[in-house]
C-alpha cells in the first residue's frame, strides 16, 4: 500500500492539476456569474440541480459534452461538480477526506492524451477524486458524474436516471440504497 500512497501523492501534487486547480479557483465567480446569481452556487448538494439542468439545457447529448470537453464552461462544471462532492464528504467527518488528483499515465491500452483532451472519450485524462490512499476504482471523476447525465441504463441494462446530486454520497456507505446514487461518475 505504501507503493500507491506515495503514487497518490505524485497525483495530487501533479503541475497541470495544481494550475487547473488555481486557474478555476480564479475563474469561479465569472463562470458562476454567467449562469446566474451567485448565491445560486453555493457548493451545496442542492446546486447541483441547478447545474445539471444548464449542462442539459447546453448539451443535447455525451458527444456534445466530450467536444466541448476542453471548455471553460465543462472544466467549470467539473471543478464545481467536484468542489461539493469534495465539500460535502468532508463536512460528514467520519472518513478521510477526498483530494484533488490527475494521472497523466493512461490506463493500460489506451493512447496518451492531453489533459481534458476533446479528442478521446474517456475522462480519465481529467481530474477526479478520491481519499490520500485510494486505489483504482475507489476514484470519482467529476467529469464522468457530468457525462453519466446521458446513460439510460446501468451494466445491467436496468433503466437509469443519473443525476448530479447523485456524486454527493458516502461511498463507504454499504447500506446507501438511495435511487439518487445512480451515476456515481465512473470513467463515462
Amino acid at each position: 500500500m505504501g507503493d500507491q500512497a506515495d503514487e497518490n501523492t505524485v497525483r495530487q501534487r501533479h503541475p497541470e492539476l495544481l494550475a487547473w486547480l488555481s486557474a478555476r479557483e480564479a475563474a469561479f465567480e465569472g463562470w458562476a456569474g454567467e449562469l446566474g446569481p451567485l448565491e445560486r452556487w453555493d457548493f451545496g448538494t442542492d446546486s447541483l440541480d441547478d447545474l445539471e439542468e444548464v449542462v442539459r439545457e447546453r448539451y443535447a447529448g455525451l458527444e456534445e459534452v466530450r467536444a466541448a470537453k476542453d471548455s471553460d464552461f465543462v472544466q467549470g462544471a467539473t471543478w464545481y461538480v467536484g468542489e461539493v462532492v469534495r465539500r460535502s464528504f468532508a463536512a460528514c467527518g467520519t472518513h478521510a477526506p477526498l483530494v484533488w488528483m490527475y494521472d497523466p499515465e493512461p490506463p493500460a491500452g489506451h493512447a496518451p492524451s492531453a489533459f481534458f483532451d476533446p479528442g478521446t472519450g474517456v475522462v480519465t485524462n481529467t481530474p477526479f477524486l478520491g481519499t490520500r490512499d485510494a486505489v483504482d476504482g475507489e476514484w470519482l471523476y467529476p467529469l464522468g458524474v457530468i457525462n453519466e447525465l446521458y446513460s439510460t441504463e446501468n451494466e445491467w441494462g436496468d433503466p437509469v436516471e443519473p443525476r448530479l446530486r447523485g456524486a454527493v454520497h458516502d461511498p463507504y456507505d454499504d447500506d446507501d440504497d438511495d435511487d439518487d446514487d445512480e451515476g456515481v461518475g465512473g470513467e463515462g
